[in-house]
C-alpha cells in the first residue's frame, strides 16, 4: 500500500511493516519547483523498484498524495496492477494523475468520478475498530444519560471551531463535551471553560480511539475531512460541519455538501458564517428540534446504498 501512513500519529509502527522512501510535494504549476524536487522523487521511484522487486505483489493500492508518487511510478515501470482509493469529492492530481492506468480508483463520493479517467467504484470508507474492552461511557467518564457533544477540528482547524464554541456555550442547552483540541489547542484553558460553565467534559490533544468517541456522540461539531464524513454515517450522528477553509481546492466544502444535502445528516456553515448568534442558533436548533430527523435520514442512506467495501473490491481483483 503507498500513501503517508508512517507520518500519521495513528499509525502503530509496532503492528506493521512499513517501508520509508524519499519522496517531495510540488506544483506542476511551478516548472522551477518540479525540477528542484524532482531528484527526491526519483530517489523515492528507486527505493520502491527495490521494495517492489523484493516483496513482489501482485497488486499496488495509493491512497493518494504525493506520498504515492514514487511508489506508482515504479509499480507502472515494473508492470504491477494498481488499485487507487480517493477520499474526498474532489480527487488529489497523483490520483488524477493515474486514474487512467488504475484497474480501479475507488472513491467515498460518486461525484469524483467527473476528475478521473478510467473505472470508478463507490466504495464504503475504511474505518478503524477499537481494541479497547471498556464501555465508551466508562472509557470516557461521561454520563449516558445527557446528550454529548462531540467536538475537534484536526491538528490544522481545530483553533477557530474550539474559539467559536467556547463564546457559545453559556447559551447551549444541557449537554456534556467531548473535546479534542488539537495539538496547538489548551487543554488546560479547555477545561477551565467547561468548569466555569458547569458542564461535565472530557478534554485532550487528540484521541486515539475515535470510535469510542463516535458510539456515544448524539453531535458533532468538526471539520469536513472524508474520513470525518465516513465516521458520521457509520455512527449515524448528526452534524455541524464547518469545512476547514484551506484545504486543497476547498474540497472539505464539497465533502460538507454531500453530507448535508445528499445524506441529510447535518448542517453546514463556512468560517465566514461563523458569527457568534448563528453559530449558537445552528447549534441550539440541531441539539433542541432536529437531532432525531437528522438520524433518521443517516440511517435512511445507508439503508439505500448498495456499494462494496474496498477490501472486497480489491479481493474480487486479485482473486
Amino acid at each position: 500500500m503507498a500513501g503517508g501512513l508512517a507520518t500519521n500519529p495513528f499509525f502503530d509502527r509496532e503492528r506493521h511493516v512499513f517501508e520509508e522512501i524519499s519522496c517531495a510535494t510540488f506544483s506542476f504549476s511551478k516548472p522551477f519547483q518540479v525540477l528542484a524536487r524532482a531528484p527526491r522523487v526519483f530517489q523515492g521511484a528507486r527505493q520502491s523498484l527495490r521494495l517492489i522487486r523484493a516483496f513482489c505483489p501482485d497488486l499496488v493500492v495509493g491512497f493518494g498524495s504525493f506520498y504515492t508518487l514514487p511508489l506508482l511510478l515504479a509499480a507502472r515501470w515494473e508492470k504491477i496492477p494498481i488499485v487507487l482509493h480517493e477520499q474526498n469529492a474532489i480527487p488529489g492530481k497523483v490520483n488524477r494523475l493515474f486514474s487512467r492506468a488504475a484497474k480501479v480508483t475507488a472513491t467515498t463520493f460518486p461525484g469524483s468520478a467527473k476528475w478521473l479517467k478510467g473505472r470508478t467504484q463507490q466504495v464504503v470508507f475504511p474505518l478503524r475498530e477499537s481494541s479497547i474492552k471498556l464501555s465508551a461511557w466508562d472509557y470516557f467518564g461521561l454520563d449516558p444519560e445527557k446528550k454529548t457533544v462531540l467536538v475537534f477540528g484536526g491538528s490544522q482547524g481545530a483553533h477557530q471551531l474550539n474559539e467559536i464554541f467556547f463564546k457559545a456555550l453559556p447559551s447551549l442547552p444541557p449537554i456534556q463535551v467531548l473535546h479534542f483540541v488539537g495539538k496547538h489547542g489548551s487543554v488546560k484553558r479547555a477545561k477551565a471553560h467547561y468548569e466555569s460553565n458547569g458542564i461535565a467534559h472530557f478534554v485532550n490533544s487528540f484521541e486515539t480511539e475515535m470510535s469510542l468517541a463516535w458510539q456515544i456522540a448524539d453531535l458533532a461539531l468538526t471539520r469536513a475531512g472524508a474520513g470525518t464524513i465516513a465516521e458520521l454515517i457509520e455512527s449515524e450522528t448528526p452534524a455541524l460541519l464547518v469545512p476547514f477553509p484551506k484545504a486543497t481546492e476547498n474540497h472539505q466544502l464539497l465533502n460538507a455538501r454531500y453530507f448535508t444535502e445528499v445524506v441529510k445528516g447535518g448542517e453546514l456553515l463556512t468560517e465566514k458564517e461563523l458569527q457568534t448568534e448563528r453559530f449558537t442558533q445552528s447549534l441550539c436548533d440541531l441539539l433542541e428540534n432536529s437531532l432525531a430527523e437528522k438520524k433518521a435520514s443517516i440511517q435512511q442512506y445507508k439503508q439505500q446504498r448498495n456499494i462494496p467495501s474496498l477490501a472486497t473490491l480489491i479481493s474480487k481483483i486479485v482473486s
